[in-house]
């Protein structure tokens, strides 16, 4: 699976500290407790991660004509990989958006701060919303990048938030490394 070599390389301004550990691509997150079964597919159209006062719309995403994922043109707006489950099916789900870029903060300029314990509430379009636990945060080289511990199954119904982190190269005008947050589902309402 060949989908996150560039996964979100559109970040502009620079954002080079960061609380976040730089893990290597095989080490995995902590361990996912699912404590929801998995509810059928319906697309995702808002998502609310209150801890970093992060909440917007979302949009559908799939893969450039080089295989990597789209990233939202927007660096306001946040995306879902929809060639991948639907938060809260079963299987890994993904949103993306943009850290910044030379205009400002982005939609997921927080996201480091994300901490385990904290909740991802992602409404979709049958009315429910899939409320995720997050289990881990972790930083991973975009030269190194797990593109099957993101994107690949991992049982149960699991979502993954992914943005720019860490060193910002000036002469790429990219950021070195993404920062993913692992999350699992916990309720439906």
């Amino acid at each position: 699976m060949a989908i996150a070599a560039t996964l979100v390389t559109g970040c502009g301004s620079s954002d080079s500290t960061t609380s976040v550990a730089t893990t290597s691509a095989a080490a995995a997150p902590a361990t996912r407790v699912q404590t929801a079964a998995a509810i059928t597919r319906s697309t995702p159209v808002s998502f609310d991660i209150a801890s970093i006062q992060a909440s917007g719309s979302l949009i559908s995403l799939g893969l450039n004509a080089d295989g990597s994922v789209q990233v939202p043109a927007d660096y306001q707006q946040a995306g879902w990989y929809q060639q991948g489950p639907a938060p809260g099916e079963q299987g890994s789900a993904v949103l993306l958006g943009h850290v910044d870029s030379y205009k400002g903060p982005g939609v997921f300029f927080a996201l480091k701060k994300v901490k385990p314990g904290d909740m991802i509430d992602v409404s979709r379009a049958d009315g429910k919303i899939a409320h995720f636990k997050v289990s881990d945060v972790r930083m991973y080289s975009k030269s190194d990048f797990p593109d099957q511990l993101v994107f690949g199954p991992r049982g149960g119904a699991t979502l993954q938030v992914v943005t720019c982190g860490g060193e910002f190269d000036q002469s790429a005008k990219s950021y070195l490394s993404n920062v993913v947050v692992f999350s699992s589902l916990d309720s439906v309402t």
